[in-house]
C-alpha cells in the first residue's frame, strides 16, 4: 500500500522525459499532487531535450527551462535544508547517482514521493527503513491521461515526443508497458 504524499520529486530522467513530451505543464496540473525537483537536478542534470529537425543533422538540443512553471508555482524547486538531509544525501550518493541521491534525501525527510525510472535507485530507496513512495514516468503519464481524458492523438504525440526528445522507451517488464505500447501503436504505426 502506498504511503500518503502531497508532492512528487522528479529525478533528472523523469523530468527530462516529461519535459520532452511538451506537455509538462498540463501533466503537472492534472495529477492530484504537486510536482517538485531538487535544485541540483535542475542545475546540473536535467539540462536539455532533443527536438527533431528536417534531418538528423538538424536535430537541436533545447534547454530544459522551468522558469515560467516555477514562477507560476506549477513546479517547486527544493534544496537540501538540514544536516540530516545532507547526511542522507552523502549516504545515498555512495550507492547511486547524485541526482537520485539528493532527490531521495529530500523526499525521505519530508515525506514526499520520488518519480524515478532508474532501477538501481528504485531498489535502494525501497530498501530504506523509512517508507517512500516511488512512481514512474509512465505512472504520471497514465494519470494525466486518466485525469484529463487526453485524446489518443495527443497522448501518442506526447509519447512520441518523449521517445525522441528524451530517448525514452520503457522495457517490457515495466508494469505499464502494455498501456504505453497500446497508446504508442494503437494504429499499428509509430
Amino acid at each position: 500500500m502506498r504511503q500518503p504524499f502531497d508532492l512528487v520529486l522528479l529525478d533528472a530522467s523523469c523530468l527530462i522525459n516529461l519535459y520532452a513530451t511538451g506537455r509538462l505543464r498540463d501533466i503537472a496540473l492534472a495529477v492530484p499532487y504537486r510536482l517538485g525537483v531538487a535544485d541540483y537536478v535542475l542545475e546540473r542534470e536535467a539540462l536539455y531535450v532533443w527536438r527533431p529537425g528536417a534531418s538528423v543533422a538538424e536535430e537541436t538540443r533545447v534547454p530544459v527551462d522551468l522558469e515560467h512553471l516555477v514562477e507560476k508555482g506549477v513546479i517547486r524547486v527544493m534544496r537540501l535544508e538540514s544536516e540530516e538531509e545532507e547526511r542522507t544525501f552523502v549516504d545515498l550518493a555512495a550507492l547511486m547517482d547524485d541526482g537520485e541521491a539528493v532527490t531521495g534525501a529530500i523526499a525521505l525527510h519530508r515525506g514526499y514521493a520520488v518519480a524515478t525510472d532508474d532501477r538501481k535507485a528504485r531498489r535502494i530507496l525501497a530498501e530504506r527503513p523509512r517508507s517512500i513512495t516511488l512512481v514512474s514516468t509512465l505512472e504520471l503519464l497514465k494519470l494525466w491521461d486518466e485525469q484529463t481524458s487526453v485524446s489518443g492523438t495527443e497522448l501518442r504525440g506526447a509519447l512520441v515526443a518523449m521517445k525522441f526528445g528524451a530517448s525514452y522507451s520503457p522495457g517490457e517488464r515495466d508494469p505499464l508497458y502494455g498501456w504505453w505500447r497500446s497508446a504508442m501503436y494503437e494504429d499499428g504505426t509509430a
